[in-house]
């Protein structure tokens, strides 16, 4: 019993994010770089979506987690997916269909969903 409280106390049973930064230091660091630049610092993506009006989610699962001061006590250090929104440009060269140039969305291109959810 002790030991499952210890466990809650500390998130020390959770499973760790395979990143060692906080999903803030993240949104920071991505803001406004190309595809190109996020998977050269994050590495490519679990999973990709296609969104309705053309724009592209990438999906790092179990990736960051949440360690700023504004969440509640709940969730604060919490293990989550990131997810990141690209749109590009909005006239695009004629025949050409350049994703890696595509920037995060701005200025909600950075998100996360908790896993399970």
């Amino acid at each position: 019993m002790i030991l499952i409280l210890a466990c809650l106390a500390l998130n020390a049973c959770a499973p760790s994010a395979r990143s060692g930064k906080s999903f803030e230091q993240i949104r920071k660091m991505v803001m406004g770089k190309t595809q190109a630049e996020v998977e050269h610092l994050l590495g490519p993506p679990d999973s990709t979506e296609n969104l309705l009006l053309g724009d592209v989610r990438w999906i790092w699962r179990n990736y960051t987690y949440l360690g700023g001061k504004n969440w509640a006590p709940e969730i604060h250090g919490r293990v989550v997916h990131l997810e990141i929104t690209f749109s590009g440009p909005l006239v695009a060269p004629a025949g050409r269909e350049d994703r890696s140039q595509w920037r995060v969305s701005e200025p909600y291109g950075v998100d996360f969903s908790l896993p399970g959810s």
